[in-house]
């Protein structure tokens, strides 16, 4: 049920309603008539259940867009996902799967680097990893030596689009060219 709007008694009152709201949803950043009841059963690692979710606006750390963190995705996060009910949301959709890609890269990254003897196609995979990482400005771009190097060992049809990636980057960073 939605569109809920509690409010919490100004002092204890014996045999009110417990209510308690989330630390990071104060009454500026609250939608009203949004709320949602929180199940605090399923609440975990919690001293403080909270008794109902509001959607909150939010400002993407990211992009630095405001979005909605909404009751609904705060009850998924808290009672089903069993995040703390102490961890935030600071990033938009958008911005969190970016974070995710970039992560899932680095792993893959990580996991292609320890193996001692790679076949060709493990080459192409950590070369686009490494590419993909330098275009997220996670890794440098002095990198793409790196690239290269993978590169030599890769079939020439996929060769030649990675080349091309990398030329891009290249020309972005020479002296006449702009760095990001």
């Amino acid at each position: 049920m939605t569109g809920l709007h509690p409010v919490p008694p100004a002092a204890f009152e014996p045999g009110a309603p417990y209510i308690n709201f989330h630390w990071h949803s104060p009454e500026p950043a609250r939608i009203a008539n949004t709320a949602i009841q929180a199940d605090v059963s399923l609440q975990r690692f919690t001293t403080m259940p909270v008794t109902h979710y509001f959607d909150v606006k939010r400002v993407c750390h990211g992009c630095q867009r405001p979005f909605l963190f909404f009751a609904a995705e705060q009850k998924h996060w808290y009672e089903e996902l069993g995040f703390s009910i102490e961890a935030d949301c600071n990033r938009c959709v958008p911005c969190r799967k970016q974070q995710q890609g970039i992560a899932r890269q680095r792993e893959s990254y990580q996991r292609l680097f320890h193996i001692e003897h790679r076949t060709p196609e493990e080459n192409l995979e950590m070369a686009e990893c490494c590419l993909a990482l330098i275009e997220a400005s996670v890794f440098d771009r002095r990198q793409t030596e790196r690239v290269r190097m993978l590169i030599r060992s890769v079939p020439e049809k996929a060769r030649q689009a990675l080349m091309q990636r990398v030329l891009e980057l290249e020309r972005e960073t020479s002296p006449g060219g702009a760095a990001r």
